[in-house]
């Protein structure tokens, strides 16, 4: 049987893992109700997404750049949106909702007077409510041309900073930058707009202070790395997996799992989706596949609770997220544990 924990001297030229990067914005603004579409704040410190006490709506632009941050052909594993809320209109969390933009916008230069919530004389340049590139480019559709259907949702703070958590649509959306950068025109954030002074002011890229400014976190895996996800359980003596090798056609990844109980029996199960916050399937336990879940190899640990297996990644199977996660018979109630999840990317 394999023991993990001396495997790791022998593997220490092979450590890949999944990255995470932290993705600044690289465009933002706000979309001012406006008939002539004269109003703009491209350059502006703040972003609005909302409506006034008019009530007259406010849309949020934010953009970001995930080409020049991950490698092509990465998978990515989970993304988390955060900003920081200096204040609402109304003192209150404000639900937003998040669509893909359908066409490309100039973010401009205007920064508008006061607390910017106004707007300011739109330039050159400024992307507008009628306006992706003041004065002479349009949206086909007043207001922003976005997906009909938002890709997330999620509830700004009346102030302070926010993460969103990984949510499936955003975690989709980032990859489909990734996948097609040339459809990548950002996000459009408004709330309902059925009601009034529900506006939520963010700060934007143009923020003094860099942690205050909009990011993207992004975990990702390269082609061919491998990796872990989450914790096994039960969270006192969790299971521990630990997978080396690369994922490359034709080659054989080593699994080593420890602190197993001695002398049990154990499997491996597969599955080609990860599910990033995990399936409560007992007290303390969560399974990361996700999908169709598929058994694999049964195994012995040894008197030391160590065991091992492994997968040999087909020939010429690039870009698929292979997914494992192992369980041993235990003494515990639920009767078994479970280690964390194993991913891993072939090439």
């Amino acid at each position: 049987m394999i023991r993990p924990f001396a495997l790791i001297a022998v593997v220490t030229a092979w450590l890949p893992a999944q990255t995470t990067v932290s993705i600044p914005a690289d465009r933002d603004a706000t979309l001012y109700a406006s008939t002539t579409g004269n109003l703009a704040n491209g350059g502006g410190s703040a972003m609005f997404a909302g409506m006034t006490g008019q009530p007259q709506p406010r849309r949020a632009l934010l953009h970001f750049d995930v080409v020049g941050a991950i490698p092509a052909g990465a998978q990515v594993l989970a993304a988390d949106l955060q900003l920081t809320v200096q204040n609402t209109s109304s003192g209150l969390p404000t639900p937003v909702f998040v669509h893909l933009v359908a066409q490309d916008w100039s973010e401009g230069t205007t920064v508008a007077p006061g607390g910017q919530g106004a707007g300011g004389p739109a330039q050159a340049g400024d992307v507008t409510w009628l306006h992706t590139d003041f004065p002479s480019a349009f949206w086909a559709n007043p207001g922003g041309d976005f997906a009909p259907t938002p890709s997330f949702t999620m509830t700004l703070p009346a102030n302070g900073a926010f993460s969103s958590g990984s949510l499936p649509g955003l975690v989709a959306d980032v990859q489909s930058f990734l996948d097609t950068p040339s459809g990548n025109f950002g996000w459009l954030i408004k709330d309902d707009e059925l009601g009034a002074s529900t506006a939520a002011k963010v700060f934007t890229r143009e923020a003094s202070s860099p942690s205050q400014r909009p990011k993207l976190s992004v975990t990702y895996l390269a082609p061919g790395d491998t990796g872990s996800w989450g914790t096994g359980c039960p969270t006192t003596s969790p299971l521990q997996l630990l997978v080396t090798g690369p994922a490359t056609s034709g080659n054989t990844v080593t699994l080593a799992y420890g602190n197993a109980p001695a002398a049990s029996i154990g499997a491996t199960f597969w599955s080609l989706q990860l599910d990033t916050v995990g399936t409560p399937v007992a007290s303390g336990c969560s399974l990361f596949l996700g999908g169709t879940i598929v058994p694999g190899n049964a195994f012995l640990t040894d008197a030391l609770g160590n065991a091992g297996d492994s997968f040999a990644i087909p020939p010429t199977s690039p870009g698929f997220l292979v997914v494992c996660q192992g369980a041993v018979l235990d003494g515990s109630p639920a009767g078994y544990r479970l280690s964390d999840g194993g991913v891993m990317l072939t090439q």
